[in-house]
């Protein structure tokens, strides 16, 4: 936003600007010394007094319309608002950056690998710094200048306050022989018009989640006042239709059609100024470039090899020798940037919040871009991917390899499953469990759900042959406030056999489990939330249950907790502290609360 500045400043700090001396002032007046070239552009003498108050000794009074003050609102003028600057306060070096990379990223379902012929190499990457003038428009008019930074190469959005911290901008290049890196997300070259017009659509787009609590608040604040003024119309208009009808009642014939268009006018207002009203709080968002800044700083790249059974794709991860982190990945559903992300069946890479619902029989993992690929078994409605849903030849209908056959069983048409049942069904994918400390008095009335596995669950036709008991040699558990998840890995040999994953969802402590286990009790399980200073005692209690399944002692568990991007040990788990926030925590109670009634049929 504008700025008022004197005429003093400008005159003054332009002269600084353009690389002059600029004395103290000594009695009201000002020694300037310009440079050669400086002073031949201008016109004026290079050394030279100046005085912003009249009648100061023998120095030159500096006004508006001066001829040194023309000349120098020309050429601000003249410039652009546009800027290209450098970072160039950094050594692009780091010793095993290989393992560096391995150890900022957690795949939960694949594993990252080094390339053999792979090396580091040094790119140019660019940060665009776009300013936005943001109006958010609904009964009244609010404005605000809005900076987004974007990665060029990812073409993710990053936050700035690092490297605004830390960074020193230059106007001049010092490392001239690195070329630019390539974008990851497009063919077209670094810092081309449709390579920067592109980008400005992607910062557009991630304006909302900058401005999210300012939307929220200001939704909020439009809602109830949505909501009174629809009270107010409503009483008033029910006022006028009572009155109308009660004079209706007692008219002659004569007068009956007048009051009977009126009654009609009456209730034709009442929605028209509904309308008005609703269209006056709702929000409109613009959003203006205002300038845009291109700021280019050298980064060591390498690129690295993810993969899982029968999936495999390469990405090229860079290492900041400014903020000394591993950039992350940008997720290819939401395009936000990442440190814990899947790999999907396709290909492509997500956040746990950017997938498509698992599929109940393979447990195959697709991203909100593969979600077509996900449908619903026609008896239960739960998630079946395309691999493994049962095609009927009678009915053309899907169902999971539980249902195959009830797709038409009751007069041509699926079996309808009974509210016990699907308590039942449900329980073996979002179980309830909540725990004896929060069991208060009314638990008698309300008993926990068992956790016993239902008679009417049937595997396949053929039994499968037990597997053999497998075991770990320790675990690792990372806390990761950013993401706000807890992950566990059970470790043999320096690789993972088995990862489960935990986060504070609507409807409590959300449970996700990849493991050799092809019925896993605790995969989308929920558990009940306790209170907030009894919260890391409960998923401690959690995480020594699932190092047991592994047969991995309680001293064998290590704890980690992610701060900027790197892990840091600690002697006991720390959970996130969204988890405790007062909001979060009693809306997963009650959601918890919700889901178990849904279950138990009432």
């Amino acid at each position: 936003m504008a700025q008022n500045i004197s005429l003093e400043e400008l005159v003054l700090g332009y002269c600084r600007q353009v690389d002059g001396l600029v004395e103290p002032p000594a009695y009201g007046a000002y020694e300037v010394l310009l440079p050669d070239e400086i002073a031949a552009r201008w016109g004026q003498p290079a050394h030279q007094s100046m005085a912003f108050i009249p009648d100061t000794g023998n120095a030159p009074y500096i006004h508006f319309g001066h001829n040194l003050v023309e000349t120098i609102v020309d050429e601000l003028r003249a410039q652009t608002a546009n800027g290209r600057f450098f970072i160039n306060n950094v050594r692009p070096e780091k010793p095993k950056l290989y393992e560096v990379i391995e150890k900022a990223f957690a795949l939960p379902n694949a594993k990252m690998f080094a390339i053999p012929a792979a090396k580091e190499t040094i790119g140019l990457h660019h940060y665009a710094r776009f300013n936005f003038k943001v109006s958010l428009i609904a009964d009244e008019k609010r404005e605000l200048i809005l900076p987004l930074w974007m990665d060029l190469q990812g073409g993710f959005s990053v936050k700035p306050a690092d490297i605004e911290r830390l960074a020193i901008l230059d106007t001049e290049n010092s490392f001239p022989q690195t070329a630019p890196a390539a974008l990851s997300w497009s063919n077209e070259p670094p810092l081309s018009p449709r390579a920067l017009a592109a980008l400005l659509e992607r910062a557009r787009l991630s304006a909302a989640f900058e401005l999210g609590e300012t939307l929220d608040s200001l939704q909020k604040r439009l809602s109830r006042f949505l909501e009174l003024d629809r009270a107010r119309l409503n009483d008033y208009y029910d006022d006028l239709r009572k009155d109308t009808r009660r004079r209706l009642e007692k008219a002659e014939d004569d007068r009956r059609p007048a009051l009977e268009a009126k009654l009609a006018t009456v209730e034709s207002e009442r929605q028209s100024k509904l309308a008005d009203v609703e269209q006056k709080y709702h929000l409109r968002i613009q959003l203006e470039l205002v300038n845009l800044a291109i700021i280019a700083q050298p980064k060591l790249d390498l690129m690295v090899e993810i993969r899982k059974r029968g999936v495999t794709v390469k990405r090229r991860i860079s290492w900041d020798p400014l903020l000394h982190a591993v950039d992350g990945l940008a997720c290819d559903s939401c395009g936000r940037a990442g440190h814990t992300l899947f790999l999907c069946e396709n290909g492509h890479l997500a956040h746990a919040e950017c997938l498509a619902p698992q599929c109940v029989d393979c447990k195959r993992t697709f991203c909100q871009k593969c979600a077509g690929e996900v449908q619903s078994c026609v008896v239960c409605e739960r998630p079946v991917c395309a691999h493994s849903l049962i095609k009927c030849k009678e009915c053309g209908r899907g169902t999971c390899q539980e249902h195959t056959g009830q797709c038409h069983a009751e007069a041509g048409q699926p079996r309808k499953i009974s509210s016990q049942e699907v308590a039942s069904v449900t329980e073996a994918t979002v179980g309830a469990v909540k725990p004896a400390a929060e069991a208060g008095k009314g638990a008698k009335s309300m008993p926990p759900v068992k956790r016993e596995t239902p008679k009417a669950r049937t595997l396949s036709k053929i039994p499968e042959k037990p597997r053999p008991e497998v075991t770990g040699e320790w675990l690792e558990v990372y806390s990761n406030p950013a993401d706000n998840v807890i992950t566990a890995y059970v470790m043999v040999k320096k690789r993972e056999i088995a990862t489960r994953e935990w986060s504070m969802g609507d409807e409590g402590v959300e449970v996700r489990c990849w493991c050799e286990k092809k019925d896993c009790r605790e995969g989308g399980l929920v558990y009940y939330p306790a209170a907030a200073d009894k919260l890391a005692a409960q998923v401690t209690k959690i995480i020594e249950k699932f190092a047991e399944e592994y047969a991995v002692p309680v001293k064998k568990i290590r704890f980690f907790h992610i701060r900027q991007n790197q892990p840091f040990d600690e002697p006991k788990l720390k959970i996130p502290a969204s988890w405790k926030e007062p909001e979060m925590l009693e809306r997963a109670q009650a959601g918890f609360e919700a889901l178990r009634k849904r279950n138990l049929g009432f």
